[in-house]
């Protein structure tokens, strides 16, 4: 995939005042670079962990660590227990999908103007009927990524009469 622009980062010397501007940038130049990095040299998929399981009614996701089509980490430090899908009835087959979230975490006021002080990275998991991965290409051992922001398929579950089950044909794409 070819990167549509080049970076940027900025060039601090003797005298030169920092504003938050540069420090902005700065910021902004290593995260894109090792998103970048992450997209054109990993591709997309799980990195470790992250498997799916049922047990007892409800859907389990371990701990472990994937990465997106922009070429963010997901990371899930420990294990999570999901609600399966309530209209399990009208649906056969759910996919598990993980998407890269950011959130506040406190803010700081200046001037009396508040600001979001911390930012914090996460993950959300939700349970649908889209696979969210159909229409990616997979060449050379590596999942290609489209660097569009969207949510990574990591299971597929059907359901039977004793409720929802892990379909173990279902391949999610891995990072080697």
């Amino acid at each position: 995939m070819a990167e549509p622009h080049s970076l940027e980062r900025p060039r601090f010397f003797p005298g030169k005042p920092v504003t938050t501007d540069d420090l902005a940038l700065e910021q902004t130049y290593f995260l894109e670079k090792l998103r970048r990095h992450n997209r054109t040299l990993h591709g997309f998929g799980l990195v470790s962990g992250l498997k799916v399981t049922t047990d007892s009614g409800r859907i389990a996701v371990d701990a472990g660590i994937a990465l997106d089509c922009q070429g963010n980490e997901i990371v899930i430090g420990k294990l999570q227990m999901l609600s399966p899908p309530e209209n399990g009835e009208s649906w056969r087959t759910a996919y598990v999908n993980m998407r890269y979230v950011e959130g506040s975490c406190d803010a700081g006021s200046v001037s009396g103007n508040t600001e979001v002080a911390t930012i914090r990275e996460g993950f959300e998991i939700v349970i649908g009927l889209e696979n969210c991965n159909r229409g990616h290409r997979h060449s050379r051992a590596r999942w290609l990524t489209c660097g569009e922001p969207h949510a990574l398929t990591i299971a597929k579950l059907r359901h039977h009469l004793q409720g929802w089950r892990v379909d173990r044909s279902y391949r999610p794409p891995t990072i080697k």
